[in-house]
């Protein structure tokens, strides 16, 4: 991995993004559907993740990540979630942990430098990002939409 990290998991409901996760190096996989994602971590890790990432927004996802972290664990947050939406965050257990939880705006990098080391990794064959797109024509937004909303794709990209 780019980072360096050894053991990485990918959590997901869609088979097939699980597959592609395997491919571009995650370690595991879980399907949270079949099986409880928190105590697979847990089990995977010995007692909890040190980073974690949320990139899907949703309050039940979130929380599963937070009971996931190990002592004095790195979490972010970089999906969207509807505004006014309440997280299940239990407060005094999350404490015990020591976890510290980013909340990411726009990838809280500096474009100067962050985009040139992404073309640096992507050149050594570390980043595909290529792989995490699909281009669509605009009279196909709504075919972009269902299709990342389903799994099919990643991240569509509409061109005009």
């Amino acid at each position: 991995m780019a980072a360096g990290a050894t053991t990485v998991i990918a959590v997901d409901i869609v088979d097939s993004r699980l597959k592609f996760a395997k491919s571009v190096g995650a370690t595991h996989t879980i399907n949270s559907r079949n099986e409880d994602p928190v105590a697979r971590i847990k089990e995977i890790t010995g007692g909890g993740a040190d980073y974690a990432l949320d990139a899907t927004g949703n309050k039940v996802v979130f929380r599963q990540m937070i009971d996931s972290m190990g002592l004095l664990g790195r979490a972010a947050i970089v999906g969207l979630a509807k505004p006014g939406t309440e997280s299940p965050i239990d407060i005094g257990s999350s404490m015990l942990i020591g976890a510290c939880v980013s909340f990411v705006l726009e990838g809280d990098a500096v474009p100067q430098v962050l985009i040139p080391q992404l073309i640096a990794l992507y050149e050594a064959g570390s980043f595909p990002f290529d792989k995490l797109i699909k281009h669509y024509a605009f009279e196909d937004i709504n075919q972009a939409f269902g299709d990342s909303e389903n799994g099919v794709t990643l991240k569509p990209v509409v061109t005009f």
